[in-house]
């Protein structure tokens, strides 16, 4: 679908056929963390003045490069999605990664070439984030498989190689969008069904 301003965004169906196209065996838990995040955003989204189509598909695509390799998967999950023209969520997917533009705290996380430096670190000069990149990056945290809530998140997800910078930027973001919204956190989550997975949690 064409959205004004956005480019084309992946429907629901093509959302659904990315990931479960991913999804190899039981090992590939990060496919139950991209949907609840994507399905997350798309129920807050009209609350703090979003689309919802393009926060579903911004938070439910922003790993998929990890269905090809695990190793700077933004990079992978980037190509993955401009080459079928969706150069938004493409974007998303690398400006998940990396929730503060200074390259240089990043340089003990991310191996990266030259040729990769050099690119990411155009990038993060020239495109300027939005509020689905800001939403991606906040839910990502304060989800696993399940909700964590941000406390638990960053204590899962951000080691010694981050510095204090990112807690910091973490907390900033809740503070930004939690008071937008009309209900508590928790009641815009879903839960993740345990069947058949992933199928039936695509499906519902």
């Amino acid at each position: 679908m064409y959205k004004e301003g956005f480019g084309n965004i992946p429907n629901k169906d093509k959302i659904i056929d990315y990931l479960e196209k991913g999804f190899k065996d039981k090992s590939d838990r990060w496919i139950i963390k991209s949907w609840l995040c994507g399905k997350t955003a798309e129920k807050m989204a009209e609350d703090l003045g979003l689309d919802p189509d393009i926060a579903l598909a911004s938070a439910s695509l922003a790993q998929i490069g990890k269905s090809s390799t695990s190793d700077n998967n933004f990079l992978e999950g980037f190509k993955i999605l401009r080459a079928d023209s969706y150069f938004f969520p493409a974007k998303v997917a690398i400006s998940q990664s990396f929730p503060l533009k200074d390259l240089e705290l990043y340089k003990d996380i991310y191996d990266l070439d030259p040729k990769e430096e050099e690119f990411i670190r155009n990038f993060l000069y020239i495109y300027d984030y939005t509020d689905y990149d800001y939403l991606v990056q906040y839910l990502y945290v304060i989800f696993d498989e399940n909700f964590v809530g941000l406390e638990k998140g960053m204590e899962l997800f951000l080691d010694e190689s981050y510095p204090a910078y990112f807690r910091e930027r973490f907390y900033e973001l809740e503070e930004y969008f939690l008071p937008k919204l009309k209900k508590e956190l928790e009641d815009y989550l879903i839960r993740a069904k345990k069947s058949k997975f992933p199928y039936k949690l695509f499906r519902d």
